[in-house]
């Protein structure tokens, strides 16, 4: 593992990186469903973004945090979808009361199996050997767990948590991410937020002993781990002050700012093992680079083959 520099050379960062995030050349259509599996009578809410193509689609499947609604985080389907890769926003059905993480994983399970075929309801192709999860915090760990039990082309969390229900600690309910991490096989990139540690009310939002530094810890690598100087755990989210639930959260310096920089890398980390565009990749390096030595970041990596 190296800890804090990025060892790659030869790298010059172009002017359009700094647009990464931006829109991409695709025009972009949405719909909305629900897919129902009566076996376990469950039920998720899927806005599919997608870009308008009659060929097979790389996809990614974007699991919300604690409480929140896949629509919440619209900006990054939309990115996502412009730049050639379809996008499902997720809508998981739980309350604040009975959350069960083990429900949550099949829940995800189920879409993977699932959406291809229910997309073409839509004439919306998935090629369902390109796919990758993205998820924030709760959604992050969903990902995780996901990804340790089936094949995908790449993770990434944002500011995950390896927790269960504020104030209850159950290992059945709540199996522990972190612990299965070694199962991970896909190319993994953990955002941290600087202050998603930090005690507003009661408890942090991210945990120091259930966050984005554990999983990176136990990832077996590849992995890039990320800390954003000054970013919010909600930041992640098209509108950070979304009122009760985001208030809990201690809040980021700027986080119109944190947001697009944290699309700019996943959008980039996708790019690469989901097209198999290697200059993304290349970009990637050299922006993390860039912000490493403008301390704007904090940065790690475990090396492997596919990173």
């Amino acid at each position: 593992m190296k800890m804090g520099k990025i060892p790659w050379v030869g790298l010059v960062l172009v002017g359009a990186l700094a647009l990464a995030a931006e829109r991409g050349p695709w025009a972009i259509g949405e719909v909305n469903f629900v897919l129902q599996d009566p076996a376990r009578g469950r039920k998720v809410e899927v806005l599919l973004i997608y870009p308008k193509s009659f060929e097979s689609l790389p996809w990614v499947v974007f699991s919300p945090g604690f409480l929140f609604t896949g629509p919440a985080y619209r900006s990054w389907g939309e990115i996502f979808a412009s730049h050639g890769m379809a996008t499902a926003l997720l809508s998981y059905t739980y309350s604040l009361f009975n959350p069960d993480h083990r429900v949550l994983v099949r829940d995800l399970l189920f879409v993977l199996d699932t959406l291809p075929q229910e997309a073409r309801r839509y004439d919306v192709r998935l090629d369902p050997s390109r796919v990758g999860l993205v998820g924030h915090s709760l959604g992050g760990k969903i990902s995780f767990l996901a990804a340790a039990e089936r094949d995908v082309r790449a993770v990434a969390g944002l500011d995950p948590v390896d927790g269960g229900a504020p104030g209850v600690t159950n290992p059945v309910r709540f199996p522990s991410a972190v612990a299965v991490m070694g199962s991970v096989r896909a190319p993994v990139l953990l955002l941290g937020a600087e202050y998603g540690e930090r005690v507003k009310f009661g408890t942090p939002c991210a945990p120091p002993d259930a966050n984005f530094r554990k999983f990176f810890e136990a990832a077996p690598g590849p992995a890039l781990e990320v800390e954003q100087r000054g970013a919010g755990h909600v930041d992640y989210l098209d509108n950070p002050n979304c009122g009760l639930l985001c208030s809990v959260c201690w809040p980021g310096d700027d986080p119109a700012t944190a947001r697009a920089q944290a699309q700019s890398y996943v959008l980039l980390f996708l790019q690469g093992h989901l097209l198999g565009e290697e200059e993304a990749l290349v970009e990637l390096r050299a922006l993390l680079s860039q912000d490493v030595q403008a301390a704007r970041i904090g940065f790690r990596e475990k090396l492997g083959p596919s990173i």
